[in-house]
């Protein structure tokens, strides 16, 4: 337990990029903020919920999405899409609010906006449960209304930042700070990890991505600083993780014909840190990742013994692969990644 103001200077010179910690947002973002006040003796709170997940068919698409509780009779009434917002409010409420979700937060148009939505708000099915469940995860909408790329996110998480300092506002979020990263090579050496274990990620993978045409390969390890925090009242309670995960890379095409690299992240295991340590404090975190990353590396290995004692198929080519061979037949490189040509360099 910190205090608010402590952990939020640090949190708002990550965002903002002033400091030497950066936000990875390739490995997701969670973050829901409201403020309460009170509306004709009814407790609301309004705010917004960003949910941007790794996902290899939206690898740099998350979401944004509204959240108004209002009390009714000792249960809540929500409103959590914009859809319904728009419903309630009027459409031009619903495209303010995808403009600028911090409308909602804003002690002056948050309260007049859920005024607009009183006269029907019965119209919402009421939900018996403690307000803390709905705001303790993300929507499970999956729309595409309300999709925002991460370079929007990332400026709707700078505006937020004055709001991070507001006892008004409750911020809950989870967010990852990049430690360290290597190349594939740099991290086999200092970790003794084996080229056989290497092999074995890309192909436990590959079902993740067979749909979008591409075959995995690993091209960078990463070590990360997940934090899960909560912002309430005057206090900051925040949990620390190492995350150990990869990235691979690929090359894409736009209707234009410009390519363009995409990177997909991959998590290979997490660990609960059970005291907290001071970010200011490097030497410490560098000693503590490196530890971490050993025991992740290590629990891997053991779960796949038998793997890495087998050898490997001499044809280990994947059903992806196959369908970019007859496409090379068919005169379509422009769906070739970097990934088969580099399989063809060192077949």
């Amino acid at each position: 337990m910190l205090r608010r103001e402590e952990y939020v200077d640090y949190l708002a010179s990550a965002i903002r990029e002033e400091s030497p910690w950066i936000i990875e947002m390739r490995a997701g973002v969670s973050l829901l903020a409201t403020r309460k006040f009170e509306i004709d003796g009814r407790s609301v709170r309004s705010g917004f919920i960003i949910s941007l997940t790794p996902s290899p068919d939206r690898p740099r698409v998350g979401r944004v999405d509204p959240i108004v509780l209002i009390e009714d009779e000792g249960d809540w009434r929500i409103v959590d899409s914009l859809w319904t917002l728009g419903r309630l409010a009027g459409g031009s409420t619903a495209s303010a609010f995808s403009q600028n979700p911090l409308i909602l937060l804003d002690p002056s148009s948050g309260p007049a906006i859920v005024m607009r939505m009183l006269p029907r708000i019965r119209e919402l099915a009421s939900i018996p449960i403690d307000v803390a469940s709905p705001l303790s995860k993300a929507s499970d909408n999956s729309s595409v209304i309300g999709e925002k790329p991460i370079e929007e996110i990332q400026g709707i998480m700078s505006d937020l930042v004055p709001y991070l300092y507001d006892r008004e506002v409750d911020v809950r979020g989870r967010i990852n700070i990049l430690l360290g990263s290597w190349g594939v090579e740099e991290f086999r050496k200092q970790f003794s990890l084996s080229l056989e274990a290497v092999r074995i990620m890309e192909e436990e993978a590959q079902a993740s991505y067979d749909n979008i045409s591409q075959l995995v390969r690993v091209d960078e390890f990463v070590a990360l600083r997940e934090e899960e925090f909560s912002l309430v009242g005057e206090e900051a309670e925040v949990f620390q993780r190492i995350v150990l995960g990869w990235i691979f890379y690929s090359l894409g095409r736009r209707p234009t014909g410009e390519t363009y690299t995409r990177e997909f992240y991959n998590e290979l295991g997490k660990r609960d840190l059970e005291v907290w340590i001071d970010p200011a404090d490097m030497a410490r975190w560098k000693e503590t990742m490196i530890d971490v990353i050993r025991e992740i590396l290590n629990d891997w290995t053991e779960e796949r013994g038998d793997k890495l004692s087998e050898e490997p198929e001499s044809d280990s080519r994947s059903s992806t692969l196959d369908r970019m061979v007859r496409g090379f037949a068919e005169e379509e490189e422009r769906k070739v990644s970097g990934s088969l040509e580099r399989f063809f360099r060192h077949s």
